[in-house]
């Protein structure tokens, strides 16, 4: 099945470039997923910020992995992947990851939420992401719970250029890290770079 409804998150939403999309919501937020899922008429939906530019072979790379949720890689505009938001693999799992690293993706423990394709039962299923309490880490503690229901994979050959993100802030991190999605490695680091900022 190709048919898509795009929901795409965030002020400054766009129609997204790709075949196979069959609508596009658009939403203020990511707590509005829970709703724009339940409105959806396809049974997959494409989550994309919209400070994200995806290109045409985004969603097809997407398409060719959709028995699990798949989430593009995102790079700069120098097309060079963004390490600090790739996510988290699942390292525990070695069959696993030999086995999707053979069809060319790698499990993901969780990721920032900015273009995922995902059946929209699984979406509407979950407590939406709280963008209220956890900020820019909303999409995060969100597909944490999301994979540990359905595994979710990275797709290299998905690759969207990211635009501008939300600021980092000590508040949100110390809550996110409260959830115990983050490991200790995560957790330094990503409370250093909130108080960096906020100094």
């Amino acid at each position: 099945m190709s048919d898509v409804t795009a929901v795409v998150f965030g002020a400054t939403g766009r129609p997204p470039a790709g075949a196979g999309v069959a609508s596009v919501a658009e939403v203020p937020s990511l707590d509005a997923l829970a709703r724009a899922a339940r409105e959806a008429a396809t049974a997959l939906l494409w989550l994309l910020d919209a400070n994200a530019q995806p290109s045409a072979e985004t969603l097809p790379a997407l398409l060719e992995h959709a028995e699990a949720p798949a989430a593009s890689l995102p790079v700069d505009e120098r097309g060079e992947p963004v390490e600090p938001l790739l996510g988290r693999f699942t390292e525990s799992d070695v069959p696993g990851i030999l086995s999707a690293v053979a069809n060319r993706c790698v499990p993901l423990r969780h990721t920032y939420l900015i273009s995922l394709l995902v059946e929209r039962d699984l979406v509407t299923e979950l407590a939406p992401p709280d963008p209220q309490r956890f900020g820019r880490y909303a999409g995060s503690e969100w597909t944490a719970r999301l994979f540990a229901r359905r595994r979710g994979m990275l797709v290299p050959a998905s690759r969207v250029r990211i635009g501008a993100l939300a600021a980092r802030a000590p508040g949100p991190a110390l809550r996110m890290a409260q959830t115990g999605v983050w490991r200790r490695g995560e957790t330094l680091r990503e409370l250093q770079r909130a108080l960096l900022r906020a100094a």
